[in-house]
């Protein structure tokens, strides 16, 4: 179809002069190959993009030409890339929302006044739909920034690019070798009054530099910083400043740089404090080290040098990507795709301006979205909610209404009044329709299988443990590892030193009784009652001694394959009756023994229809087995240091636990019979159990977990 070049709105605008304002600049850059001119608004904050033709029209707009005069100028220059009159006005109108365009018509002090209150009441409502990061603007730090530079600057080169990459090296290798020291029992460390007292204190000290590395890297390369204040992140009050006059750099890297110096800064403090907490005593120097290293460390990793979040990784993505205002363009690029092929609308515009772009902000947008719902309701359900039952309550429900209700809304607005569908609302609304019945049907109406995933290991039964029955120290390992035994087949010899003297003493002390008897029979009847009661004890007490004189020979309980840990270990090391010594098994029909977390537990019980098992070492070969013993009352004991995340399975283990055998949360222990009765080459190999509860819509297993999520952390 033939572009229309006029317009029958022309006449309006044809004889106005336009110019841009004092505070509007333009900016000339190569984003992705490709030539653009940013507009910044240093008004507002805010950046518009042109290209190369729409710039050619807006640097032709300097007050003394017409619209006329500007179109017929720039229909001779762009040629076949001219503008038409239709799209002439929609650039004067864009130009004119964003308030960086004046004309030779007197402004109407109306539209001035009513622009400045609808700029106040945007600002307020950005700080009402984000409550967790209210701005407070304080002063112009220019000046400051200008006058301290020279000292700073010296950080700001290769030199002090490369002293920050050596103590950050540094500073890593030694949190590598202390790190068991760091994470122990670093949940009540963190959580601890004091801890957190001092964690308040830090927090803004930390974050006043890290805002400094951004405005000194700006004033390094001649930027402007006109705006610093306060921004109560999470309740917390913390410095900011407005580094958004980076966008005047040409080399993506410097406007990188930028974005990234608050990390940079981040990094260096939480060197610095790791070399004064390996090194200094304990006391307040290490613990405010300690939460330096906190805060410069996991929130950086979190938040700010998570590009997902729209902080400093954000930007440094932006920059590096050149494609910049990702987020909402990539907001945008959703919404086109829906226009586009599920509304029809086939002069619905793209933002991205190639398909790789088109590729990057369709990533962008379901990733960030996911990883924003997982932190909002981490911060507000998890943190807050858990101190400030109220508070949390409230907050959590403003932040499923900003996520999931509000944008709903918006969409549904467009879908009924917006004027874009107004020839293509029935088949849009028809669309919706079909989605969301769709999306009804398969959370609420279709089955789909529900199973609980666990891991457990190889287990011996009862009857295969070789335990000691006898205190002594192993004096000999009677057979080697592995070979075949019977029934009471001896296995180990322990020896006990006092043995054969208490022997020889039990021996002596019967004949004494022997003689007493034999003397008392004749003269006193009744102290030979007494000596024949003793004389009973006496062999009695002998019959004992030689019974643990046996028990030194430690036999095997069944018949079977002997299994030891550490056979190299056992000789020479004393051992207490009842010690677990060694195992005794057949390598057949093995016992399986696995822990289900505390929040599966109860599905295990009363809804497990079937019971499949696979082998690590075979994952491939299903075997299907049956509960055989479950136990009555939870536990955190891990019976197997395997299953726990140090052994490379998934159950954290209590640092603050004696010996470190017990998990952070209860578990269920459950035995488990394979119905095929294989063989087996080890055991304590992991292995891996699904227990099937059957078929159930996905909108129950999703109330259910949002019921335990309640429970657990609100203790109702």
């Amino acid at each position: 179809m033939s572009r229309s070049w006029f317009s029958a709105s022309w006449y309006r605008v044809a004889e106005f002069k336009p110019r841009l304002r004092a505070h509007a600049s333009i900016h000339r850059h190569h984003f992705r190959g490709q030539l653009w001119y940013v507009l910044q608004d240093r008004t507002s904050g805010r950046f518009h993009r042109l290209t190369p033709q729409a710039y050619r029209v807006v640097a032709m707009m300097d007050g003394t030409r017409t619209v006329d005069e500007i179109w017929d100028i720039a229909c001779q220059q762009l040629e076949t890339d001219a503008i038409t009159q239709d799209e002439m006005i929609a650039l004067l109108g864009r130009l004119h929302t964003a308030d960086v365009l004046l004309g030779d018509i007197p402004p109407d002090i109306a539209e001035l006044s009513e622009r400045g209150r609808k700029m106040k009441r945007q600002k307020l409502v950005r700080s009402i739909l984000n409550p967790l990061a209210v701005r407070i603007p304080l002063l112009d730090p220019d000046d400051f920034l200008r006058a301290t530079l020279p000292l700073v600057r010296p950080l700001l080169s290769w030199l002090g690019a490369l002293i920050l990459l050596a103590l950050v090296l540094y500073g890593a290798t030694l949190a590598v070798l202390h790190w068991s020291e760091l994470s122990e029992n670093v949940v009540d460390r963190v959580l601890a009054f004091d801890n957190l007292l001092l964690l308040f204190l830090a927090y803004p000290v930390v974050k006043a530099l890290h805002e400094l590395g951004h405005a000194y890297t700006l004033k390094r390369w001649g930027g402007d910083v006109h705006e610093i204040g306060i921004m109560f992140l999470v309740f917390m009050p913390v410095p900011y400043v407005d580094a958004s006059d980076s966008i005047a750099f040409h080399s993506k890297w410097q406007r990188a740089l930028v974005a990234s110096a608050g990390i940079l800064t981040e990094m260096l403090l939480a060197a610095l404090a790791m070399i004064v907490w390996v090194n200094a005593e304990e006391g307040l120097v290490r613990a405010l080290a300690f939460n330096v290293m906190l805060i410069g460390g996991v929130s950086t990793l979190l938040f700010n040098g998570n590009p997902l979040l729209r902080f400093d990784g954000y930007y440094v993505l932006c920059d590096l990507l050149e494609i910049p205002n990702l987020g909402t363009r990539a907001n945008r690029y959703l919404g086109y795709l829906i226009q586009r092929y599920a509304f029809g609308m086939e002069e619905a515009d793209s933002p991205a301006t190639s398909v790789r772009e088109g590729y990057w902000m369709f990533g962008y947008a379901v990733a960030s979205f996911l990883y924003r719902l997982f932190i909002t309701f981490a911060i507000v359900v998890l943190l807050v909610s858990s101190k400030l039952f109220a508070v949390g309550i409230l907050l959590a429900v403003w932040a499923v209404f900003l996520m999931l209700v509000l944008p709903l809304l918006k969409q549904l607005r467009f879908l009924l009044t917006g004027p874009a569908l107004r020839r293509r609302r029935g088949r849009a609304l028809a669309v919706t329709a079909a989605f969301l019945a769709a999306l009804g049907v398969l959370l609420f109406l279709v089955p789909t299988p529900h199973y609980t995933l666990a891991q457990g290991y190889v287990a011996t039964g009862e009857e295969a443990a070789v335990n000691a029955r006898a205190d002594g120290v192993i004096a000999e390992l009677l057979v080697a590892p592995g070979a075949e035994l019977a029934a009471g087949a001896p296995i180990l010899r322990l020896e006990d030193p006092l043995q054969p003297a208490r022997l020889n003493m039990l021996r002596a002390r019967i004949d004494e009784l022997k003689l007493r008897l034999q003397a008392d029979l004749v003269s006193d009847q009744a102290a030979a009652i007494i000596a024949r009661e003793e004389l009973e004890q006496a062999e009695a007490d002998i019959e004992d001694a030689r019974q643990r004189a046996e028990d030194l020979v430690v036999r095997a309980p069944v018949a079977g394959r002997l299994v030891l840990a550490r056979p190299s270990d056992l000789v020479g090391r004393f051992v207490h009756r009842g010690d677990l010594l060694a195992h005794v098994a057949e390598f057949r029909d093995p016992l399986i023994r696995v822990l289900v977390p505390e929040r599966r537990a109860d599905l295990v019980r009363r809804r497990t229809e079937s019971v499949d098992v696979r082998f690590a070492r075979a994952p491939g070969d299903i075997h299907v087995a049956r509960i055989v013993r479950d136990a009555p009352a939870l536990s955190s004991l891990v019976p197997s240091l395997a299953l726990s995340t140090e052994g490379g399975g998934d159950i954290a283990l209590d640092p603050a636990a004696p010996g470190h055998d017990r998990a952070l949360q209860h578990l269920l222990h459950l035995d488990l019979k394979l119905q095929d009765a294989p063989s087996v080459e080890t055991y304590g190999d992991r292995v891996y159990a699904r227990f099937y509860h059957g078929n159930e819509p996905m909108a129950a297993r999703l109330y259910r977990g949002a019921m335990q999520v309640f429970l657990r952390f609100f203790n109702q």
